[in-house]
């Protein structure tokens, strides 16, 4: 019914026709049923004016079994990049099957091999969408999240703004070399 005697928090969580504001974004199926796309919070509006969904592509990304964090950036910028973590034991048994030593996850992040394995599956994303949508620049992040860090939630999402600050120099590196 609302927030327990906040009626003025009640009345900015509806609509004055009594629809709950979610958050969500989200798009007509066959006129049926709709399906959630992202959170408003999230959507990236490109310094050219394209709204772009990051969990779609972030979702693709992550399909790969090399792949375990994807968060796609661009927000008031000209191009969209990417921060991706490597799914640590796949890609440590794919480097051992081929030969190439690692230590550690930011030593076998940062292997050449590794690095080109994870821009095919950039690329293959890319195929997929708009070139407004395209992801131009990506690195490898460093270390594996954790939420004890606070990077991710107690349910394991991104926290984009603990992201952002994190590994803020990463994603200005990525934007200064344009």
């Amino acid at each position: 019914m609302g927030y327990w005697n906040k009626p003025e928090k009640t009345a900015e969580a509806f609509t004055d026709d009594g629809w709950l504001k979610t958050g969500d974004v989200g798009e007509w199926v066959d006129g049926t049923h709709v399906k959630i796309v992202d959170r408003i919070k999230d959507i990236i509006i490109t310094a050219g004016g394209k709204n772009i969904s990051p969990s779609e592509i972030e979702n693709v990304i992550k399909t790969s079994p090399y792949i375990k964090e994807a968060m796609v950036i661009g927000d008031q910028r000209k191009f969209l990049s990417a921060l991706i973590g490597i799914e640590f034991d796949t890609v440590g048994d794919w480097a051992t099957r081929r030969g190439i030593p690692y230590t550690t996850y930011r030593d076998l992040s940062e292997k050449p091999e590794v690095i080109e394995l994870v821009k095919g599956i950039v690329d293959k994303t890319n195929e997929r969408f708009a070139r407004a949508e395209n992801i131009r620049k990506y690195r490898l992040l460093p270390k594996e999240l954790d939420h004890e860090d606070g990077e991710l939630t107690a349910t394991q999402k991104l926290k984009r703004s603990a992201m952002d600050e994190m590994f803020g120099d990463i994603i200005d590196e990525m934007y200064s070399t344009a």
